[in-house]
């Protein structure tokens, strides 16, 4: 006998939207969502769990804890665990994998001893299954109802925190678009590139020699002594750009690096 995949439900297109509208997929940023894989841990008492998103054709691991590091951060959705908690809402439970039809002839059951695996959600507020937060064991066994609750929360606490951070980058992206606008009208012909180094000057990033030269040569900057300084002149462009506290503190959030700012700016000029 071999493992048959889950059926696609029906609404998975417009889930799919969803998920890409995260902007979390093939992102490594482990470090926002451990926690999560953590408290799932230390909640079930289950030596391994993770939290992924599936798209139409993989899974993609945001964080996870327990497992060996050869295991990849991604795999095709028709040989995952989670493809079967797409269609519900509600968590998947599964006590003894060996005994379970859908399960039993899967290779983590038949070549890796997995036994108990349990599946909860990450439900947006708008009703679409982004993917899943999981803890599995070798050992058969069963949660209460009062942990099973926890675990529903913590899920769905992960949902918010994505949902959430699609409100930020909107957000940034809608404030980048009014800058990128306020430069190209205060200096002529000015390149992509150029308003990425003036942007990264502004919110404090670390810039290159060139991109010091660069804000130097547009006035907005002086040097003071081997240091490049934000002058009167500079002070003046942020003014005018709004740029507040919020502001460049939502940009050094969102924007960690500059592939990302360029891919910013890049979408803007598309």
């Amino acid at each position: 006998m071999i493992f048959e995949p889950a059926k696609i439900p029906k609404n998975d297109s417009q889930r799919v939207k969803a998920v890409l509208r995260t902007g979390a997929l093939d992102v490594k940023a482990t470090k926002l969502y451990d926690v999560y894989c953590f408290l799932a841990k230390e909640i079930a008492n289950c030596p391994v769990s993770w939290t992924g998103l599936i798209d139409a054709d993989r899974q993609f691991i945001l964080a996870r804890d327990g497992m060996p590091d050869e295991v990849p951060y991604e795999m095709p959705r028709n040989q995952t665990l989670c493809q079967f908690a797409m269609e519900k809402a509600k968590p998947l439970i599964i006590g003894n994998m060996a005994k379970d039809k859908r399960f039993k002839y899967h290779p983590a059951v038949t070549d890796f001893g997995v036994r108990f695996y349990a599946a909860f959600p990450v439900v947006t507020s708008d009703g679409y299954i982004l993917g899943t937060m999981c803890v599995s064991d070798s050992k058969v066994r069963r949660l209460t109802d009062h942990k099973i609750n926890l675990l529903i929360g913590l899920a769905s606490k992960l949902a918010y925190q994505l949902e959430v951070q699609v409100a930020q980058r909107k957000s940034t992206a809608e404030s980048a678009i009014i800058i990128l606008e306020k430069l190209k009208l205060k200096f002529s012909n000015l390149l992509i590139e150029d308003a990425a180094s003036i942007l990264k000057f502004m919110i404090n990033n670390v810039i290159s020699k060139e991109e010091k030269d660069k804000v130097i040569k547009f006035g907005i900057a002086s040097l003071n002594g081997d240091e490049v300084e934000i002058n009167q002149e500079g002070m003046s462009l942020q003014n005018e750009l709004n740029m507040n506290i919020g502001v460049l503190n939502r940009m050094k959030n969102v924007i960690a690096n500059d592939d990302e700012l360029m891919n910013l700016f890049g979408q803007i000029k598309g």
